[in-house]
């Protein structure tokens, strides 16, 4: 199969680079990238389901190959990057949406927000953060009023290598084939050699406004799509929960929910179980409300 083709759109203060593979026609899944990823690293997921679905994932504002915003980034501005894509050409009528990570809550939240548009919904550990408290509000914002002083930045690979190594670290075991194709997503080649991070250094400044949990959970409970929770069995995340079990507890708050396990899959399973992945997200395309 061919690679992706990439489309641009132009929002009213960023351009998104869109990545979209299959036909046109066919029922169309939308996939939204976590943290630090982009669209196109989902190729490999892609490529299993465009035989049968069109598919179109892009890269959120700062990432990948969509511009840079000149103000900073806000979560509420990725459910913008969201809604552009679904009102665009790209897209036709009702969706199955699928998110991981960072984009399983844009996801997460988005299909509470606007329910009518979404078909089915799939989330990958994207099940929320931990809940905030209120007492750290004082700390917080001294936080983000002290980042503003200098510009946050990444180290440069010095060579492909290391940066493949990194990969590895995030996804021990996914095929050198898939980490080579995501190398090219995540980072350029710079001109003294080495490689740099395509994403904007901006996104590790501190958000000022505390997590509420509760706030996401009204928007799961609006969400009126069959929903398909996935996590890897070989996954960390529930450790960054004091406690609690994010996606037992984001079960809870949908009314027609399945829960899937992805073997043998760490955090970052798309890369890591290609194939699993892609089964799940056929199956929320087979419970997609029409």
């Amino acid at each position: 199969m061919t690679a992706p083709r990439r489309e641009v759109l132009h929002t009213s203060d960023c351009e998104l680079a869109v990545w979209c593979w299959g036909d046109a026609a066919a029922p169309c899944v939308v996939l939204v990238h976590g943290w630090a990823d982009s669209g196109a690293s989902f190729d490999a997921v892609a490529r299993e389901l465009a035989g049968e679905c069109r598919v179109v994932a892009p890269d959120l504002r700062g990432y990948g190959d969509s511009s840079w915003v000149a103000n900073g980034y806000w979560f509420p501005d990725y459910l913008r990057d969201l809604e552009a894509v679904l009102d665009s050409p790209l897209v036709a009528g009702p969706v199955t949406l699928v998110g991981h990570s960072m984009g399983g809550n844009v996801c997460g939240l988005y299909a509470g927000i606007r329910p009518s548009r979404i078909a089915s919904l799939a989330l990958f550990e994207g099940f929320g953060m931990a809940d905030s408290r209120p007492q750290d509000a004082p700390t917080r914002y001294a936080a983000w009023l002290d980042q503003q002083a200098a510009a946050p930045g990444f180290r440069d690979f010095v060579d492909e290598a290391a940066l493949h190594a990194h990969l590895r670290k995030l996804a021990p075991r996914a095929s050198d084939a898939t980490l080579a194709q995501v190398a090219r997503c995540w980072a350029r080649p710079v001109e003294r050699g080495g490689w740099r991070l395509k994403m904007d250094p901006r996104h590790k400044h501190y958000n000022p406004v505390l997590y509420r949990r509760e706030e996401a959970a009204a928007c799961w409970r609006a969400t009126t799509a069959p929903v398909l929770l996935a996590a890897g069995t070989a996954s960390d995340f529930r450790a960054r929960f004091r406690g609690l079990d994010p996606l037992a507890d984001a079960a809870r708050h949908y009314r027609d929910v399945r829960i899937e396990a992805i073997a043998d899959a760490g955090h970052m399973m798309h890369w890591e179980q290609p194939h699993a992945v892609a089964a799940v997200v056929r199956a929320a395309v087979a419970r997609a409300r029409h």
